[in-house]
């Protein structure tokens, strides 16, 4: 799916499984609802996007950028985040359970409400900047 742009595409109740996005721009683009489902997001950039109900279930993030996005009640279950980038990003009434951090940059990020449970940081490689 390597060179697709989803620019203001809304997504409700839509159900991703076992799909790969390589290289996809995701752009004011709002998931409502959805499910995903061993997911690989690869080089993907999300700008403006919402996530609202979301579950990521087994999903790998991998050279992903988030800029300028919200989760609101987004569920994370065994999912890996390696060299992604959150950049001015707001986490309200997220669940982080059983997930992987590994070389990634929080940069303004806002964390409100915000479950973690069985979380892996990789410290030599996580940065946090103040907002």
């Amino acid at each position: 799916m390597g060179g697709v742009v989803f620019d203001g595409v809304v997504f409700d109740g839509v159900a991703f499984d076992g799909v790969a996005f390589d290289g996809v721009v995701f752009d004011g683009v709002v998931f409502d609802g959805v499910v995903f489902d061993g997911v690989v997001f690869d080089g993907v950039a999300f700008d403006g996007v919402v996530f609202d109900g979301v579950v990521f279930d087994g999903v790998v993030f991998d050279g992903v950028v988030f800029d300028g996005v919200v989760f609101d009640g987004v569920v994370f279950d065994g999912v890996v985040f390696d060299g992604v980038v959150f950049d001015g990003v707001a986490f309200d009434g997220v669940a982080f359970d059983g997930v992987a951090f590994d070389g990634v940059v929080f940069d303004g990020v806002v964390f409100d409400g915000v479950v973690f449970d069985g979380i892996n940081f990789r410290i030599d490689k996580l940065l946090f900047f103040l907002v």
